[in-house]
């Protein structure tokens, strides 16, 4: 943060940009327009650090050139892997070759089902859907405290049907009480979670509204909606708490590439 000069009511000099140290920006991959980058957009906003969208559901072409941006992020769908669609094996080729080339790349719900099946882990169906504001535990290794921090339990946002097994090389993050693998880092720079910690309360009631049919049955996976908006901006906070330490872990594994 830029200091004050208050003694002398002065503004700052203006920073001048040095063009050998630009950053590329950051490509984030939207499947379907309600599904937004949210609070990763806010935060990447914040700190000043270009990005862009590529937003597949306007019928906008997959890049799958690397070399110009410094990360990638895919967000979530409706849709689930199990369909084996071309589109979606053009997606876990992509994060083949940037998880090859040492790129960061971040996914939330659909976007860490594709990180998971392209570093070989599998994606299924769940025996029933778990939607709602569920908690998680931090797995207790030194790994899940460098990137989830001290607190063993948050409340967060779930909305999926589908699972997946842990890629080898992944170190688990934390686990609901419906489905064990929540999200797992590999390396210091990919990080997957199924759950929508970029949710906004904006973003989640547009989601109550345009997908209510997705909130039934009601169940103890699955809440009404009622349920999930009770207390929302107050649960959207809480639960920022955690995403700013996956955010931030996440974006200081890479520095500004040339």
């Amino acid at each position: 943060m830029a200091r004050l000069y208050i003694e002398l009511q002065l503004q700052p000099p203006p920073i001048q940009a040095d063009p050998s140290h630009v950053m590329k920006p950051i490509r984030i991959v939207r499947h379907e327009e309600p599904i937004t980058p949210g609070y990763l957009a806010e935060t990447l906003e914040a700190r000043g650090l270009p990005f862009e969208e590529i937003a597949l559901d306007r019928g906008e072409a997959l890049p799958q050139a690397i070399d110009d941006i410094s990360a990638l992020v895919f967000l979530g769908c409706t849709h689930s892997l199990t369909e084996d669609a071309p589109w979606m094996r053009e997606e876990i080729r992509l994060i083949q070759s940037a998880a090859n080339a040492g790129l960061p790349i971040l996914g939330h719900c659909f976007g860490s089902q594709l990180i998971a099946n392209a570093l070989g882990g599998e994606v299924y169906p769940l025996a029933e859907k778990e939607i709602g504001w569920h908690t998680v535990r931090r797995a207790d290794t030194a790994v899940a405290q460098d990137w989830c921090g001290e607190e063993e339990k948050t409340e967060i946002l779930i909305w999926h049907h589908d699972g997946f097994t842990l890629p080898d090389a992944a170190a688990p993050l934390y686990s609901s009480r419906f489905c064990a693998d929540q999200a797992f880092v590999v390396g210091d720079n990919i990080l997957a979670t199924v759950a929508h910690v970029e949710v906004t309360p904006e973003l989640l009631e547009n989601w109550v509204s345009l997908m209510p049919e997705d909130l039934a049955p009601v169940s103890e996976r699955v809440q009404s909606p009622e349920q999930m908006r009770a207390d929302l901006p107050g649960r959207v906070q809480r639960m920022q708490r955690l995403t700013d330490k996956l955010y931030h872990r996440w974006l200081s594994s890479f520095a500004p590439r040339s």
